[in-house]
């Protein structure tokens, strides 16, 4: 807090201080979107190919029930879908930033984001 001076509290030097701690509180932080990068949904498909990740999950990311799940469309958030590179659970090995970057992992959720949905139940039923 203040200073204390002679028994006395520097108040000047207080409200200077809760002053800048009040304008601090009033700028705007930054959006969750402008600090994970958008990725490139073109390098993505090609990346999926050369680091091999095609090889378990399908060109498409498709997956498979013998070789790897299923990772788009709809794929994790970006956070997690690094985790779960870095750090993956059954039989997938870790691949650490020397084999693909943030940048590249963005690309390739990018790309897996893009993947067309599949049809509505109803579209696929006559009626």
């Amino acid at each position: 807090m203040g200073r204390v001076m002679n028994g006395k509290v520097d108040e000047p030097r207080v409200l200077v201080v809760i002053a800048i701690c009040a304008g601090m509180l009033a700028l705007p932080l930054p959006a969750a979107s402008q600090s994970a990068p958008a990725g490139n949904p073109d390098a993505g498909r090609q990346l999926l190919v050369r680091k091999g990740c095609f090889q378990c999950h399908g060109r498409e990311g498709q997956g498979a029930p013998i070789t790897g799940p299923r990772l788009g469309p709809n794929p994790l958030a970006l956070a997690a879908f690094v985790r779960a590179v870095r750090n993956p659970r059954a039989q997938m090995p870790p691949y650490t930033e020397k084999i693909v970057s943030d940048a590249e992992l963005a690309d390739m959720r990018a790309f897996l984001d893009s993947r067309p949905r599949p049809a509505s139940i109803d579209a696929l039923v006559p009626r």
